[in-house]
């Protein structure tokens, strides 16, 4: 193994290895799959990982192997972790839409700003036919990536800075903003008159202590996690993104499974996918505690300081389909409707 099994693994595996112990002595391994990630160990994608290598080896009984190397161990940025899958260096790695959106520029419609009223329509599009298509683009586009799960990865994206709080657009004049490298984010930036700065997410620990920007568009748990929250003192939620983590497969090493171990590693993803989305919601207490340890102020906008919010970048869906037309805007839009009517549905049932 690469990494040796935590108390968290051991806690979620109980009942996996029970099932492992029925099944008899462990086999050698005839397979290995490999994750790479750029994520620290503290990451709920670090932590959905684990959860993958766990329930495959177990189901498996150990005929496959799953080994983990995160923190840019094999790979420095999404791009290289991209082309590592695409080579079979590693099998399996997770990207955000910036990772992707160099490949396949289209997703990042899932990135536009306000999209998402809450976490259960993010949760059902995630899973819904929506994805089914971007899985089948970015397959017949690359030929080797295949889009095997979703989860939520830092909770939403929120404006963080380091002394100054952003209560409306007109605080974002000249602010020096780190943003993920797509095109369409800094344009959301620049949008609100903000001085947008793409930079990878290893390098901005030294870019926030130099100076090089003051301030960052992420989620409290990466925050904190990467210690930011030395030099961010300010966050303002205004949850203008939910924060997608693709989870990619190179496609001819699962064709080349065994009918039997592609069912196995399916739910693997599943499992995997559904703890990384929920972490974040338990980890995020703990965080918010952190940052405010910290000296760190946290702003929720009024009503009417939203609605400036969603105003100022409204012109960010033309931006979009001027570039790359209306076809992913529509099928998203009716995702998200779908959700609603159908998460509308569920609360009258319970309670009717």
């Amino acid at each position: 193994m690469q990494l040796l099994k935590t108390g968290l693994v051991a806690a979620t595996g109980l009942g996996l290895a029970a099932a492992l112990a029925v099944a008899g002595p462990v086999q050698a391994a005839e397979t290995t799959i490999k994750i790479c990630h750029i994520g620290s160990t503290d990451d709920e994608d670090h932590k959905g990982a684990l959860v993958f290598e766990n329930f495959v080896e177990s189901q498996t009984n150990g005929a496959v192997e799953v080994e983990i190397y995160p923190a840019g161990q094999l790979c420095g940025n999404f791009r290289q972790c991209l082309e590592s899958v695409q080579l079979g260096t590693c099998e399996i790695t997770g990207t955000t839409v910036g990772g992707i959106a160099n490949i396949f520029p289209e997703i990042q419609v899932t990135d536009l700003p306000y999209m998402f009223p809450n976490d259960r329509v993010a949760e059902k599009v995630m899973k819904s036919p929506f994805m089914d298509e971007v899985r089948k683009a970015v397959l017949k586009k690359t030929g080797t990536l295949r889009l095997m799960g979703l989860n939520n990865t830092g909770g939403w994206r929120d404006f963080f800075t380091t002394d100054k709080t952003i209560r409306s657009p007109a605080d974002l004049k000249g602010v020096k903003m780190r943003t993920i490298e797509s095109p369409l984010q800094v344009e959301m930036v620049r949008l609100m008159d903000g001085n947008p700065t793409p930079i990878p997410w290893q390098e901005l620990y030294t870019s926030l202590a130099t100076g090089v920007v003051v301030g960052t568009k992420n989620g409290i748990t990466d925050i904190v996690n990467m210690k930011f929250h030395e030099f961010l003192h300010r966050v303002t939620l205004d949850h203008h993104a939910y924060m997608f983590l693709f989870w990619w497969m190179n496609d001819d090493f699962i064709k080349g499974l065994k009918p039997e171990l592609k069912r196995v590693v399916a739910a693997g993803f599943h499992h995997m996918t559904s703890m990384a989305s929920d972490d974040p919601k338990y980890t995020a207490l703990a965080a918010y505690a952190a940052f405010k340890e910290k000296g760190g102020e946290v702003y929720v906008p009024t009503a009417e300081e939203k609605a400036q919010f969603v105003a100022s970048v409204a012109p960010l869906k033309k931006w979009y389909t001027d570039k790359f037309g209306d076809k992913w805007l529509k099928l998203l839009e009716a995702s998200i409707a779908q959700a609603e009517k159908e998460i509308e549905e569920e609360d009258r049932r319970l309670l009717e």
